[in-house]
């Protein structure tokens, strides 16, 4: 009986020592799960946040986008009217390249017409006064055109030798100090264009002859 009774107390006190530390587990359990509720907790909230830092990055991801549409189009307008403008220069240019071949013929028409007047003209002085007077008129009269064209004959005697517009290619003595250094002679005739020389008259000039003592 004694031993019946001892190995109910052992029993009893066994079972004991299990409920608490069954107890204990379950504690310890109850503490894991509320750690565990406030880990996903935490992560739900971080999820939550990454979520709408993820929207907002789409978000201006899209305004980006946009932004870039709109670039690309502002690109291809100004690639569109720098192409138009790069024509219409190249045609402006072509243009400005074929009057300066057509004034650059023009301008050689008239220098050998020139030149061909020029000669008759003398021919006309030492050959045929009539014809000389006649050459006269018909010069002055074609004068008011050139002055139309902008062009100026430099081909006059008398005048001070100026070397932007003559080219002295003969002296003449004289002993006249009034014709030193002027115009002796034209041999061939230049002409202004526009405010610019394009042709020296070929002139010959008066050089004062000094005593020798």
């Amino acid at each position: 009986m004694f031993f019946h009774r001892k190995n109910q107390k052992d029993s009893a006190k066994e079972l004991e020592e299990q409920l608490s530390l069954t107890k204990k587990i379950l504690q310890k359990t109850e503490e894991k799960f509320s750690l565990l509720e406030d880990i996903l907790q935490k992560t739900e909230k971080e999820a939550a946040e990454q979520a709408r830092q993820m929207e907002t990055i789409n978000l201006n991801i899209a305004g980006l986008q946009a932004s870039i549409q709109k670039h690309d189009m502002a690109i291809e307008d100004l690639l569109d009217e720098w192409a138009e403008k790069r024509s219409a220069k190249e045609m402006a240019q072509k243009q400005l390249s074929d009057y300066s071949q057509r004034e650059k013929r023009l301008l050689e028409l008239f220098e050998a017409y020139q030149e061909q007047f020029w000669n008759l003209k003398h021919f006309a002085d030492s050959k045929d006064a009539a014809w000389a007077e006649q050459i006269a008129l018909m010069e002055k009269n074609l004068e008011h055109f050139r002055q139309l064209c902008g062009i100026c004959i430099i081909g006059e005697c008398g005048t001070e030798i100026n070397y932007d517009l003559h080219e002295a290619i003969k002296a003449v003595s004289t002993t006249d100090p009034s014709k030193d250094k002027t115009v002796a002679a034209i041999y061939s005739c230049g002409y202004i264009y526009k405010g610019t020389v394009k042709k020296k008259a070929q002139v010959s000039a008066y050089r004062l002859e000094t005593e020798e003592i």
